[in-house]
């Protein structure tokens, strides 16, 4: 699990995804962002993990959350538009991890905004099927 979570955090900061990750100034987070971190943010993590076999070969399912929080004050379309730059950076994509000869992620859904304190969040959930290596 831990190739797949260094996976996903070298594919959001890289070049191709900019736009997401520099609008959040950076702040992305696995499992727990710290106290004190300024919004806007995302914390991301494994909700569900799932080992299948299939003809004889491994196959992981993995389910995905990222909530992204925004000040209330930044608006609603702020919110849904970080959303949509997630999707678009993640959603029928293929990643490469050590261990796995092919792994897919998909979006299962998309944010829909929510009112927390003096943050709107949203959560996203993308499902990722891995392959084991042979």
């Amino acid at each position: 699990m831990k190739a797949i979570l260094d996976t996903i955090a070298a594919g959001i900061a890289d070049t191709a995804s900019t736009s997401w990750f520099q609008g959040l100034g950076g702040r992305v987070y696995v499992n727990e962002a710290p106290g004190d971190t300024a919004l806007p943010l995302a914390v991301y993590g494994v909700v569900d993990h799932r080992i299948e076999q299939t003809f004889g070969t491994d196959r992981e399912a993995f389910s995905i959350e990222f909530t992204q929080y925004h000040p209330h004050t930044s608006g609603v379309a702020v919110a849904l538009a970080s959303a949509e730059k997630l999707h678009t950076l993640l959603d029928d994509k293929a990643l490469t991890a050590t261990g796995y000869d092919r792994i897919v992620i998909r979006a299962e859904s998309r944010g829909v905004p929510a009112m927390e304190d003096d943050a709107i969040s949203t959560t996203s959930r993308f499902r990722l099927t891995a392959i084991k290596g042979s």
